[in-house]
């Protein structure tokens, strides 16, 4: 599954939400549509979701995980308007932070891209190490999952 994640800086803060039964910290974005163009895709998750126009611009990095199908993209991306009012239905709460004194709760893959973000030398290409036994657990729960809902 592919997915896209937007770094959003506005004054030198950058943007981080919340979804709802996670107490966790994330970059805005999420799962893109089979055969959706990452940087479209990206675009139009920021439109849904937090209600306003940006221009996605530098690719961050590829992300994928040992195990698994998923591969992740992250980009940095412009408000069209600064200061843009922004309003969310799917994420419980969206602020701004510090880049160097990130939320402890922040999701562990999102500290290493941002952290990419920072150095100004991407693209980057990174496979992230997982435990086999975890993911197996994981990819069994989702198969569960999927056949419950049929």
């Amino acid at each position: 599954m592919k997915k896209a994640y937007g770094i959003i800086i506005r004054n030198g803060l950058i943007l981080l939400v919340r979804r709802p039964g996670l107490p966790i910290w994330d970059l805005p974005g999420g799962d893109l549509l089979p055969n959706e163009n990452e940087r479209e895709g990206l675009r139009r998750l920021i439109k849904e979701v937090l209600s306003f126009d940006s221009t996605v611009e530098d690719l961050v990095g590829i992300y994928t995980k040992e195990y698994q199908e998923d591969i992740t993209y992250v980009y940095k991306v412009e408000e069209v308007v600064s200061q843009s009012q922004m309003e969310s239905h799917e994420y419980t709460a969206f602020s701004f932070f510090d880049l160097h004194t990130l939320p402890l709760n922040l999701f562990p893959d999102r500290q290493r891209q941002i952290k990419d973000y920072l150095t100004g030398r991407y693209p980057v290409r990174l496979r992230f190490r997982k435990n086999l036994w975890l993911a197996k657990a994981e990819n069994f729960l989702v198969e569960r999952k999927k056949r419950n809902r049929r």
